[in-house]
């Protein structure tokens, strides 16, 4: 045999046994990993083509049979290789199969979270337990997005929290208080399972399951003398193996269902903030809360409580927005009450300004040309402020259009206003009222007062204002106040002012106040002017007078001079 046949057969010998060995090799080390031998087809290829190759050759004794085969062998263990790549893996058998992609990057897979996050057995593996609480966590901001579209109320938020406490750590009951920062108390808002009460009893209480359970549901504990008051002081969760061995506990009796057992308490903080107290009980008999347990009950507490501190802030700007909303439509009604356009009569003349304070909505100004031969005019202002307010006003505004066309005098409506008021309304939501009535065939003008301002009368030919004011109780307050008038005849160019006491009472930015005086001042300087002018030049001098000083109060004044 020639030197070139030799080293040929010699090195298609070594191809082959080094195939064989990596065949064998690949097929251990599949069958130890305990799966199917993926990429083994590539070695038996290699181990086949070169022993065909090597036996053609010295059978055929065609040269160029072995390095073909030689190459194909090369080939194929260059794929072998590729397969057992860390960087590459095959797909699934059913893909392969199917012809799809021979090679994928695998996905991220997140843990499914059924009945149980975590195995029973051993210290849960850290991974898992942090992908399980952040997927709850995820949880709890759902019910957050929810409650700004007003899809869940608090005691869902509440209850949720409840329920997943629970299943997390599998514990036989579980309760939920929330801290009520008026009264320093704690309120139980959620509960369910078997919970013994680790506080004492009430005295009074039969011990039956139904009965403990229901007073622990409702129960309402103080800051002191109990495990929950006592964790929201100090804002440190608590963990109790054996509830019998802690005297902190206390046992309320020898019936099974009361027997503590091991506690998880756990605050529900936000900034060290406590908003509420978690609670979780486990019965006798059963394994204690673990310490991978109570830092789980902990973590969940921390996003409970990040939820409910944000459900609190998202309910109260939901409430502002409706008392802005509130506001924006008593603001609407007032200045739909306030007179447009005041009449032009031959006998009289009328100026009114108004300027309202946003939140405030309290004064109501009108003229009604109640028969032919009367003109009442009315200023009232209303206590406190908002929608509240503005039902008070259309109440007035309604009996008043309605009893100003009798015969009666100022005396008498005023009575029949605070009866058909009294007891409708809130004591809070009283009204101040002036009621004038003035005749153009008499001269004669007819007052009277329930609480309001004095009412300013400009006398021309005495060049003087005389204060006219009467003691008397605001209207919606005592059905049975009594009100009586006062009759005065006016003539030519008296001026008569009905005004509120935003106007007086006005204070600029050094604290002075704008007061009757300043009000009669400017009268005086136009008592020669038309009523409208009048109430103008009021209005000017009163805003110089403030300046940049907030108004605090409406201001609202009616002018009503008397013609030549």
């Amino acid at each position: 045999m020639k030197t070139l046949d030799f080293l040929t057969v010699a090195f298609s010998a070594l191809a082959i046994a080094a195939s064989a060995a990596a065949a064998g090799l690949f097929v251990q080390r599949k069958s130890q990993k305990g799966e199917p031998p993926s990429s083994i087809i590539f070695a038996v290829l290699s181990f086949c083509f070169l022993a065909v190759g090597c036996l053609g050759y010295l059978f055929s004794g065609a040269a160029v049979v072995l390095p073909v085969t030689v190459f194909l062998a090369v080939l194929c263990l260059i794929l072998h290789v590729s397969a057992e790549s860390p960087a590459v893996r095959r797909a699934d058998p059913a893909a392969a199969d199917s012809g799809e992609a021979l090679f994928s990057v695998p996905e991220a897979e997140t843990p499914a979270m059924d009945g149980d996050f975590f195995p029973d057995t051993g210290e849960e593996p850290e991974e898992n337990t942090e992908d399980a609480l952040l997927q709850i966590g995820q949880e709890f901001i759902s019910h957050i997005s929810e409650s700004m579209t007003g899809g869940v109320n608090l005691d869902k938020l509440l209850d949720f929290a409840n329920q997943t406490l629970i299943r997390t750590t599998k514990a036989d009951g579980g309760v939920v208080f929330l801290v009520d920062d008026f009264e320093d108390i704690l309120n139980a808002k959620a509960f369910s399972g078997q919970f013994p009460p680790p506080y004492k009893l009430p005295d009074d209480l039969p011990h039956k399951p139904i009965r403990v359970e229901t007073s622990f549901r409702y129960v309402q504990l103080p800051f002191k003398d109990n495990l929950f008051g006592e964790a929201a002081v100090s804002a440190e969760a608590v963990l109790i193996p054996d509830g019998t061995a802690d005297p902190r506990v206390y046992v309320n009796g020898p019936e099974d269902f009361l027997k503590p057992g091991s506690y998880i308490i756990a605050p529900l903080s936000i900034k060290g903030k406590v908003v509420g107290i978690a609670g979780l009980a486990r019965l006798p008999g059963n394994p204690a809360f673990t310490e991978t347990e109570f830092r789980t009950a902990k973590t969940l507490a921390n996003y409970a409580g990040a939820a409910i501190n944000n459900v609190y802030c998202i309910q109260e700007i939901l409430e502002h927005a409706d008392l802005e909303r509130g506001a924006e439509i008593a603001a609407e009604i007032q200045n739909t009450l306030q007179p447009k356009r005041l009449p032009d009569l031959p006998e009289v003349g009328f100026g009114f300004f108004f300027q309202p304070t946003k939140g405030i909505c309290g004064d109501y100004c009108d003229v009604i040309l109640a028969r032919r031969d009367r003109i009442a005019l009315i200023m009232a202002d209303v206590a406190g402020k908002g929608m509240l307010s503005s039902m008070v006003m259309i109440s007035l505004r309604a009996i008043l259009h309605l009893v100003t066309n009798t015969t009666k005098d100022a005396a008498t409506i005023l009575d029949w206003v605070n009866k058909g008021i009294t007891g409708k309304i809130n004591v809070d939501h009283y009204a101040t009222l002036t009621y004038v009535s003035y005749s153009a065939d008499t001269h004669e003008l007819e007052y009277a007062n329930a609480g309001h301002q004095p009412m300013l009368l400009w006398r021309s030919a005495e060049k003087k204002i005389e204060r006219i004011h009467q003691n008397s109780d605001p209207i919606g307050v005592e059905r049975t106040s009594a009100y009586s008038e006062i009759k005065l005849t006016v003539e030519p160019g008296d001026i008569i002012i009905l005004y509120t006491d935003g106007l007086v009472e006005a204070l600029n930015a050094e604290g002075v106040q704008y007061g009757v005086g300043g009000l009669s001042k400017v009268v005086a300087e136009n008592e020669d002017a038309p009523a409208k002018d009048i109430a103008a030049a009021v209005k000017h001098d009163l805003k110089n007078f403030l300046g940049s000083a907030t108004m605090h109060d409406d201001q609202s004044l009616l002018v009503m001079k008397i013609k030549n």
